[in-house]
């Protein structure tokens, strides 16, 4: 994979513009906060107690949030820009099952509660939000629906809406302002699906929407490829994970930092945690 990447680049390279992208991390650490003192100053993360902040089915339960009061605390004075995770069902919304649904009464009841139990976030992450049966025209109704929940209860609040693809229907239901994530793959799709990653971060860019990368399962050996390329396809953010994206399997993709976490941070931050 790493001498594809590189093939790619020095395609790319005379042509076009190289940009360091921002680092965001994938926090989904639950009540593990330990690795919040390892993000650097200027970063964005994401809070994610429990698949959500309330407890598993309910509509009105918190988990346990009082480990969460330092990681808060140490945000605000750091300028680290924490959204609250949300999944929102892949368009399915006639059920709480995690992974396949999620009703508009649990989606609004997590917003609620993010905003009233952590005022200082800066939005929220909303996940799943492709449908599973692909319509282009659904993602404007879903969209619409879910930033009004965000402006219901913080009107200045912040929306990232997690894609994982690079699909031109989603990014024409975003607006300026807000974040997408246009890639959440391996680096062999990284680089197979060039014109499309391509394609897709360009016209967000245009629109005034900051676009986020996620490249999962990059031994150490190939990062500084991913890095390269990234610098090619010029998001706004990026996050490279050393564990496969195969949940399914039982992989654990985002419960830990990479192993070359000094690496990933020293290259797109200069700082060295």
């Amino acid at each position: 994979m790493r001498a594809c990447l590189l093939c790619l680049l020095i395609w790319l390279s005379p042509v076009m513009a190289m940009a360091k992208p921002q680092l965001a991390v994938v926090s989904y650490w639950g009540q593990r906060t330990e690795n919040f003192e390892r993000i650097p100053d200027h970063t964005v993360a994401l809070i994610n107690p429990s698949s959500g902040i309330l407890a598993k089915g309910s509509i009105d339960t918190p988990v346990d949030l009082g480990v969460y009061k330092d990681v808060l605390r140490r945000a605000k004075k750091h300028d680290i820009r924490l959204y609250g995770y949300v999944p929102t069902g892949y368009f399915r919304h006639d059920c709480n099952i995690d992974g396949k649904c999620q009703t508009w009464e649990r989606i609004e009841a997590q917003v609620k509660t993010y905003f009233e139990r952590m005022p200082d976030l800066k939005g929220i992450f909303f996940d799943e939000t492709a449908p599973a049966d692909y319509d282009c025209a659904l993602f404007n109704v879903e969209y619409e629906k879910l930033r009004a929940l965000v402006a219901k209860y913080r009107p200045d609040g912040r929306i990232i809406f997690n894609v994982g693809m690079p699909d031109a229907c989603a990014v024409s239901a975003t607006s300026a302002g807000e974040m997408i994530v246009l890639f959440e793959n391996d680096g062999q799709h990284y680089v197979n699906d060039y014109k499309q990653i391509k394609a897709a971060t360009d016209e967000a860019k245009a629109r005034g929407t900051e676009v986020w990368h996620i490249v999962n399962n990059i031994p150490a050996n190939q990062l500084d490829a991913v890095l390269s390329a990234a610098n090619v396809y010029a998001p706004d953010y990026l996050y490279v994970i050393d564990v496969s994206g195969d949940w399914q399997a039982g992989f654990d993709t985002y419960g830990d930092l990479p192993a070359y976490w000094k690496t990933e941070v020293r290259a797109l931050t200069g700082n060295d945690k």
